[in-house]
């Protein structure tokens, strides 16, 4: 008997142990390379900016994990530690995670420096966008004056890649000033990646002139603003710009159906890591392929894993647009 329930708790010692090991094994989280300069970035965009630039002297861990949404997230005291302990702390203001204000608040007594990589940027005001470039005249919707304001400005400043390139500056600017002995290096890598991204720009200003319609139409929640601007088009959309908590009106949702049918639109547009409901329905209701368009601040594991950055993701959008 004794024998038996010691050859049982030599299996559950070794179960345990093998999940042990099973987490280690698919842990996302790298140890920390002492030698390498510690940064951590808020969303995909950073992330991959400061990989790109950093290249080997920086180790940069993404704070967002895939499907976290950016804009409601809440910082852990795990993350409030991880962040206090790193080297650089990479966000995108606090128009667009306004979650970064209470981790700034935290990080007063750290060395960790603060990098604000929407900096030099000129946010789009969500209202007067919409009244230039809406091709529908949408009904309205009500909002709180705290959603009317936390939702004035869009955010989402990297869909236009010239914004991109000044991200891509400012991030720059940081690593050479906290690492000057090695700043030819960053501004080598900062200079090539700078080159793919204008190469970017002008393959998408290309593709959008030689559009059968300039109007995108999207059935997810809207983040846009940058790029439709950026390339003059137009766009119908389901949803308003003032955030992810105004939901679409029936008659919103039939505006946009009669605008698809009678103008045979092919594509409509919903956000990556998300069911695309409204737009699968859209779909059913007309010959409007439901297509992902990547709004890029949440990027799946897998992508991450496979090497995509911000330029092959942004092309992924160049060919659902234009395929």
């Amino acid at each position: 008997m004794k024998k038996r329930v010691f050859t049982i708790l030599i299996c559950y010692i070794f179960l345990v142990l093998c999940v042990i090991g099973a987490i280690k094994i698919f842990s996302t989280e790298e140890p920390k390379d002492a030698n390498k300069i510690q940064v951590i970035a808020t969303i995909f965009p950073n992330y991959d900016f400061v990989k790109q630039i950093g290249g080997d002297k920086v180790q940069v861990t993404l704070l967002l994990n895939s499907g976290v949404d950016s804009h409601t997230y809440e910082p852990s005291v795990k993350d409030m530690k991880n962040i206090s302990d790193s080297d650089l702390f990479v966000y995108t203001g606090t128009t667009s995670e306004p979650w970064a204000k209470e981790i700034i608040n935290g990080l007063e007594n750290s060395n960790c420096e603060i990098v604000d990589s929407s900096k030099n940027i000129e946010l789009i005001e969500s209202e007067k966008f919409a009244e230039e470039y809406n091709a529908l005249n949408m009904s309205s919707h009500e909002h709180s004056e705290e959603e009317l304001e936390e939702y004035e400005y869009d955010g989402h400043i990297w869909l236009n890649p010239q914004n991109a390139i000044k991200m891509v500056d400012t991030i720059c600017e940081a690593l050479c000033e906290y690492d000057k002995a090695n700043s030819d290096y960053y501004r080598q890598n900062a200079e090539n990646y700078k080159n793919e991204i204008q190469k970017l720009d002008s393959d998408i200003e290309k593709a959008m002139q030689n559009l059968d319609s300039n109007v995108l139409v999207f059935g997810g929640e809207f983040a846009y603003s940058y790029f439709i601007s950026r390339y003059n088009l137009k766009y119908v959309s389901v949803y308003t710009s003032c955030g992810e908590e105004a939901e679409p009106s029936v008659q919103d949702v039939r505006n946009v159906i009669d605008y698809i049918n009678k103008n045979n639109v092919k594509k409509v547009f919903y956000e990556e890591l998300s069911e695309g409901t409204v737009a699968k329905m859209i779909s059913e209701e007309t010959d409007a392929e439901p297509v992902v368009f990547y709004t890029l601040h949440n990027v799946s594991t897998d992508e991450i894993k496979a090497g995509a950055n911000y330029v092959s993701i942004m092309r992924k959008n160049l060919e659902n647009i234009t395929k």
